[in-house]
C-alpha cells in the first residue's frame, strides 16, 4: 500500500496572524455595510419603508374621517328636506318655480 504523506501543521507566524486579522476585519465591515445598505432588505431601506407606512396610516385616518363625514352628509340629504333645499340653493344655484334672484352686491368700478 501507498501511504499518503501527511502535511504537518505549523503555527502561524505573526505576519500571517496580522493578515488573517485584516482580512477578517474587512469581511466583517463588508457584511455590516451590506446589512445596513443592501437594496431592498437593508436597515436603511427598512427605515424608509417604516416611514412610508406611517405616512400611509395617517393618510388612511384622514380618508376614513372624510368617508365618515360624507356618509353622514348623504344620510342627512336623504332624510332632511330643509338641508337638501339649502344645499340645492347655495351650492347648485337652484331656484323654486316662479322665483327670481336679485343680487345687490356692489360692482367694482372699472378704471
Amino acid at each position: 500500500m501507498v501511504k499518503k504523506q501527511q502535511k504537518t501543521k505549523r503555527p502561524l507566524s505573526a505576519v500571517e496572524w496580522k493578515q488573517l486579522f485584516r482580512i477578517s476585519v474587512v469581511i466583517v465591515v463588508l457584511v455590516l455595510l451590506w446589512i445596513v445598505f443592501a437594496p431592498g432588505s437593508g436597515m436603511f431601506h427598512l427605515r424608509q419603508q417604516k416611514k412610508h407606512l406611517a405616512d400611509l396610516k395617517v393618510q388612511q385616518e384622514v380618508l376614513t374621517q372624510q368617508n365618515k363625514e360624507m356618509k353622514e352628509d348623504i344620510e342627512r340629504l336623504r332624510t332632511d328636506k330643509v338641508y337638501l333645499e339649502k344645499v340645492a340653493r347655495e351650492d347648485h344655484g337652484m331656484l323654486k318655480d316662479n322665483e327670481m334672484v336679485f343680487d345687490f352686491a356692489k360692482e367694482k368700478k372699472k378704471k
